[in-house]
């Protein structure tokens, strides 16, 4: 299913509820950011979503990863592929950006198992990602040391990541053994509030718009 969540903002998701859904980001010429891959069991259901939805993967301009983790990365290798079959002048590794925050990408390729593609942007902590769309990369490490939030300026959205999570209908952190320093991840979990945003959007299970008012730091 494509689920619009705000204006020009989508989120896709593959099978089942412990599909870990990616958001794409729509710019007025119809070109596209995504914000992570997701697994690799899910990706190719996300491909013809994108296609159905948006005719054609060439609009895909950008890949925004909040983290290495595989269960958001794990779709990459995949879609370059696809996109590799497409009739275009370049390759996607040249014509696509593929960002992660600087402290994350010594890590990033040691993650993936099959077929490691390496960022060819990176990103720091307050650093506009796209001026048209007001995408920001805000970075709370802990839970990985290069974990970033994006913010969606404009529609004043928050994509947590893997900062908070949202299961089984609350609100909780992720599990300590899934962080690189949990300590480190309970001293910068306030970042997320220096920023303007309205709601703020977990990574896993069904997509939902969490108010401000209800995000209580651990």
């Amino acid at each position: 299913m494509v689920k619009e969540i705000a204006s020009d903002l989508y989120s896709v998701s593959g099978k089942g509820i412990y599909s870990v859904p990616i958001f794409v980001v729509e710019k007025k010429n119809g070109m596209l950011t995504l914000i992570d891959t997701g697994l690799e069991k899910d990706i190719s259901v996300i491909i013809k979503k994108i296609r159905k939805r948006w005719d054609s993967l060439e609009k895909i301009e950008r890949i925004v990863f909040t983290h290495r983790h595989l269960d958001h990365t794990g779709g990459l290798p995949t879609l370059i592929y696809e996109l590799t079959t497409i009739s275009a002048p370049e390759s996607p590794l040249e014509r696509i950006e593929i960002i992660c925050h600087k402290d994350e990408a010594k890590y990033f390729i040691e993650e993936q198992e099959i077929d490691p593609i390496k960022p060819n942007k990176l990103v720091e902590h307050n650093e506009i990602i796209d001026q048209e769309l007001q995408l920001r990369a805000v970075h709370v490490p802990g839970h990985t040391y290069g974990h970033i939030c994006i913010l969606a300026e404009k529609q004043k959205l928050l994509f947590l990541g893997d900062t908070i999570m949202h299961m089984f209908f609350r609100l909780q952190p992720v599990f300590k053994r899934f962080h690189d320093d949990y300590d480190l991840y309970l001293k910068t979990l306030n970042k997320i509030l220096d920023f303007e945003w309205d709601y703020a959007i977990p990574s896993h299970m069904k997509p939902v718009n969490i108010p401000r008012d209800r995000i209580k730091l651990f």
